[in-house]
């Protein structure tokens, strides 16, 4: 009986990874086709998925966070002109939240190492910089990158995983600002966006 629940765990440990590795090798043949090049793109390789695309959309989000594959604020852009701005905000919010858990939990488990592995060097060097800088006062940092728009915040959760930040207190920050930092920056996307459309 112990070896059939020792089994039925390490099973339901490997599913998450083995899901995370075949969407990452997806999202890997997208990047290479070009498919995130664009709105119009991205929009098209979503809504193949039918009925999963909001599921889809989350996934990226999620995989957004940890390693930045997409143009700068495009994935927002497309949830709102996909789901409306009001669920594609929403959804954006769920997703950017789930990474940012996931990718604090990856740093503090790995350490450097999986940060030197997701990130190109010159993103690593401005890591190393924004560690040295504010390890003792990443909390404040914290909050006010995500208070500020455009402030790299997805950066500063990777830096707070290797700091004495409780993962509760961190999450506490995550959800209590991120609805303010996903719908600021969204809003200002779509409106730059739209101008640059002519809209």
């Amino acid at each position: 009986m112990e070896n059939y629940r020792s089994t039925i765990r390490r099973i339901f440990q490997i599913l998450p990874i083995i899901g995370f590795s075949l969407f990452f090798i997806l999202a890997i043949y997208a990047y290479r086709h070009g498919i995130f090049q664009s709105t119009d793109s991205l929009q098209v390789f979503i809504q193949q998925f039918g009925q999963y695309a909001v599921l889809i959309f989350i996934l990226l989000q999620i995989i957004q966070v940890i390693i930045p594959i997409l143009p700068g604020g495009i994935s927002s852009v497309v949830g709102m002109l996909m789901f409306s701005t009001g669920w594609g905000l929403v959804y954006s919010y769920i997703g950017l939240v789930i990474g940012e858990a996931l990718g604090f939990l990856l740093v503090r488990y790995y350490g450097v190492n999986f940060v030197q592995l997701i990130l190109s060097p010159k993103k690593y060097q401005k890591f190393d910089q924004l560690l040295t800088a504010h390890t003792q006062n990443i909390r404040r940092f914290l909050i006010w990158t995500l208070i500020l728009p455009f402030a790299p915040d997805d950066l500063v959760c990777l830096v707070a995983g290797l700091t004495k930040m409780s993962f509760r207190e961190y999450m506490r920050i995550i959800l209590i600002l991120k609805p303010w930092s996903v719908g600021i920056y969204g809003l200002m996307m779509l409106y730059l966006f739209r101008k640059a459309q002519g809209l």
